[in-house]
């Protein structure tokens, strides 16, 4: 079994032998891969946060205030998880995540918005008050 977002193969997974890893009752097939689990969320939680910062940078530069600078976050946290989505996941979150569609699309978001909030108002003070 390879996992194409983990960037892991079966060989590095726990050996090319099948009985070494977790199997259904008589199909042989893995049902859950813990190593693999675990990387997508690593990975998935490093592009989120990168957005959270790059969109804060961008809000900033772009003087938005108020209300239009949480629409940009929504807006570029809901592209980038929608593209983590189709590009990534080819439209299977299942068979990456644990989560269902809404909780993919919603996950991380407090901690993307704090680390946007600080670089929003970082680059906002330094671009226009300074």
């Amino acid at each position: 079994m390879m996992d194409p977002m983990a960037d892991i193969s079966a060989a590095s997974s726990g050996g090319g032998n099948s009985a070494n890893n977790s199997s259904t009752g008589g199909e042989g097939k893995e049902v859950f891969n813990l190593h693999a689990f675990q990387l997508n969320t690593k990975k998935m939680d490093t592009v989120r946060s990168f957005m959270g910062i790059v969109s804060g940078c961008v809000a900033g530069v772009a003087g938005l205030t108020g209300w239009h600078g949480l629409v940009c976050f929504l807006f570029l946290h809901l592209t980038v998880s929608l593209s983590l989505i189709v590009f990534k996941m080819k439209c299977d979150i299942q068979s990456y995540t644990n989560q269902n569609f809404l909780g993919f699309l919603m996950g991380d978001i407090q901690k993307c918005g704090l680390s946007f909030m600080l670089f929003w108002t970082l680059f906002y003070g330094l671009v226009y008050l300074f």
